[in-house]
């Protein structure tokens, strides 16, 4: 009988728990995000990857994702422990985590990068110089996957470890304290204390693991990945093409073979021709190359070791013939196709110039269409490259600059040019040529790649190859645009003459004209009298003209003032998100839902914006505006309150789930921009406001969340509250 009533008073209890409970539990799902050590360059990218993957997927169900930062020591045990639903970042099948009540994804979610590490404080081993590594003792896990990725790194560099399988990562660990191994295989995610980093040297993909208790959530991850597939197929690859170009360049490493032609290698002899700044002009005085492909070439001899000269001469058949006879090793070039190129070698593009197409209208050219194109002072090399890409077109080098072949585009109806991008936006020669238009989606980007002369082994192929790969792309893309900035003109009487010749003209006759009045009206008094009667009236309808668009101009101003959109981060401003406000609150909500209104400020932002400059700052806002964007529903909200203040407008949102969208706010404001010596990262404090809990109005609602965000600053800011009583 004790045990009937027993059941019957839990049945009660288990009806009694509310509904929304339950929903609120499931829809928040914890996932356990082991950081990575410090063998990443950029570590904050793969967050960031993680991030913007669970952000999209959790548009594909009904569940909130959001990550929990655990050490590699304590996460199996934090996962038997439920502190997190999910584990990313897991090898399988993997004797590392091969464990009773452990299910793996069926399919890999995210990466990893391996590489080797040596015991504390050990200094033998060089990472720039794989020499150093020779007849080292490495320790391997037995079985272990990643162990097929290590046999490559050694088979690609020509190298010979003793290797020595371990059965498991304590014993290996503890051969490399005891000097029984010199050196670990392992992963960025799966260190401990014992280990420190030497060089890494594969990304590897990983899967994503569970307790049994938790199947479905694997299940639900699984099938929200494969929707997305499905529905977005471009998605995972270009998220992670982006991770590889921010991570892939420091997993290259030069083999001995290649080390030793770098310390014996003189300075290579890199011939350039005439000069075209930004990208290369020649100082003969100081006998020295600027420019964005000078600065390239800096950066490939930073990375291997290589030392560079230049060589100038006149033209470009001068710099191909310095090749050929021997007296340059290098030069700079479109590789126009295997029949050109002989008898030289070329390396991976270093950059590419992105080029324009200008024509009379707008309309889209085909490669198949008979279009004619006029090429202002083309290299050889590229006229071959377009003749290969558009072999239909009728393709003509003009020796002209490219303003005279702008000029010869207004007298041929239907020809197009082809415009570098830097030029455009440096001399900018389309202001005299209103009637032609940059043809959108039509751009072009040819390779620029490294010509190696025929003397040359292919061993500098490579090295060169692996030089161009270990160049950051953040680090190109800050060389062309400084070099580009710098290129444009400042505000002179040269600039004007240049860039606005034909409003100089019109600015002098104008002058002219008024002089040549002035001398008429002194010398005939009669007609004076009767001018100066039409100036008053000229005047006066002059007058009247300028008020009304002094008035014209002042109503366009009340207009651009009281404009909804925040000129920096395009979301809502201060006066348009109130309206909307007001109109929310008038709107009906379903039982159990609210209206929400979010205060949130960035915190550390203006430290941010003191290192890291005011541009960068912007960029932050804009960043963080659209992150938030991402958050939200289609209907609700999001404005830039001022500042760093911005405001979130939930309509009929379910009140179980304000705090999930509290948190993924925090997330966002934590990706950002990591913590550096300077400053201590960017972080959000949030106050929140419910309708009619805590206001029944605007302004009530935003005094309350006010006060809530000053609660939240006051008790250390990286968190969220409610309004206290």
């Amino acid at each position: 009988m004790k045990t009937l009533l027993s059941f019957i008073i839990s049945i009660c209890l288990l009806l009694a728990i509310p509904a929304s409970h339950l929903e609120a539990e499931d829809l928040n799902i914890r996932l356990g995000y082991i950081q990575p050590d410090n063998s990443l360059v950029n570590p904050h990218v793969l967050r960031q990857y993680y991030t913007s993957y669970l952000d999209e997927l959790s548009k594909h169900t009904d569940w909130d994702y959001h990550l929990v930062n655990i050490n590699a020591s304590t996460a199996f045990e934090r996962l038997f422990a439920g502190d997190i639903d999910l584990l990313l970042s897991v090898e399988y099948p993997s004797s590392l985590g091969l464990k009773g009540g452990i299910i793996y994804s069926t399919i890999n979610f995210g990466y990893d990068v391996e590489g080797l590490y040596s015991r504390i404080g050990e200094t033998r081993f060089d990472p720039h110089d794989l020499n150093t590594l020779a007849g080292a003792r490495v320790g391997i896990i037995a079985a272990r996957p990643i162990n097929q990725q290590f046999e490559l790194f050694q088979q690609n560099n020509s190298l010979n470890f003793a290797v020595k399988a371990f059965a498991n990562q304590q014993e290996m660990l503890a051969a490399l304290q005891a000097g029984s191994v010199d050196l670990v295989v392992d992963t960025a995610t799966n260190t401990m204390p014992e280990e420190q980093f030497l060089l890494a040297y594969s990304r590897i993909p990983v899967r994503a693991a569970a307790t049994t208790a938790n199947r479905d959530k694997l299940v639900n991850l699984e099938n929200a990945i494969n929707r997305l597939n499905m529905e977005n197929p471009h998605f995972e690859p270009q998220l992670s093409h982006t991770l590889a170009e921010k991570l892939d360049f420091q997993l290259v490493h030069y083999t001995p073979q290649e080390s030793q032609y770098i310390k014996m290698s003189p300075p290579l002899r890199v011939a350039i021709y005439g000069g075209v700044y930004p990208y290369v002009i020649y100082d003969e005085a100081q006998k020295k190359a600027h420019g964005i492909y000078p600065d390239l070439i800096s950066q490939l001899a930073k990375n291997s070791g290589l030392e560079f000269t230049y060589v100038h001469v006149p033209t470009y058949d001068d710099a191909v013939n310095l090749l050929k006879s021997g007296q340059a090793d290098l030069m700079l070039d479109i590789y126009a196709g295997p029949e050109d190129h002989q008898p030289f070698y070329y390396t991976n593009p270093l950059t590419t110039l992105p080029y324009t197409f200008i024509g009379s209208t707008s309309q889209t050219p085909s490669s198949a269409d008979n279009i004619k194109l006029i090429v202002p002072r083309p290299e050889p090399s590229l006229m071959k490259f377009l003749q290969q890409k558009f072999p239909s077109w009728d393709i003509t080098a003009s020796p002209a600059p490219a303003a005279e072949a702008l000029n010869a585009l207004d007298q041929k109806p239907g020809t197009l040019a082809l415009i570098r991008n830097s030029m455009l936006e440096i001399d900018r020669p389309l202001m005299l040529h209103p009637d032609l238009v940059i043809i959108p989606d039509a751009s072009i980007n040819v390779p620029i790649s490294i010509i190696i002369a025929p003397s040359h082994p292919r061993i500098l192929q490579g090295i060169l190859n692996k030089a161009i790969t270990q160049t950051d792309p953040e680090k190109r893309l800050h060389i062309i645009q400084k070099h580009i900035i710098k290129a444009r003109p400042g505000f002179s009487l040269q600039h004007i003459l240049t860039f606005y010749p034909l409003q100089t003209g019109l600015v002098c006759g104008l002058i002219l004209l008024l002089l040549a009045i002035m001398i008429f009206l002194n010398h005939h008094s009669r007609a004076m009298s009767k001018a100066k009667k039409l100036l008053q009236e000229n005047n006066t309808k002059l007058k009247a003209t300028i008020l009304e668009l002094q008035e014209t101009t002042q109503s366009r101003e009340f207009y651009k003032e009281k404009a909804e959109i925040d000129a920096l981060t395009g979301v809502l401003n201060k006066a348009a998100i109130e309206t909307i406000g007001q109109e929310m609150l008038s709107a009906p909500f379903q039982q159990g839902h609210c209206h929400a209104l979010f205060i949130i400020d960035l915190d550390h932002f203006k430290e941010a914006n003191d290192t890291l400059g005011h541009q960068k700052g912007d960029e932050i806002l804009h960043h963080f505006a659209l992150n938030l964007v991402h958050i939200v529903r289609a209907h609700d909200a999001v404005g830039r309150f001022g500042g760093d203040e911005f405001i979130l407008l939930l309509q009929d949102f379910p009140q179980e789930a304000i705090a999930s969208v509290a948190r993924r706010v925090m997330e966002a404001a934590h990706s950002l921009e990591p913590a550096s010596d300077k400053f201590p990262g960017l972080s959000a404090s949030i106050g929140i406001a419910l309708y009619p809990v805590h206001g029944n109005d605007y302004q009530e609602l935003l005094h309350h969340a006010d006060q809530a965000l000053y609660y939240v600053k006051e008790h250390g800011r990286n968190n969220w509250s409610l309004p206290h009583q």
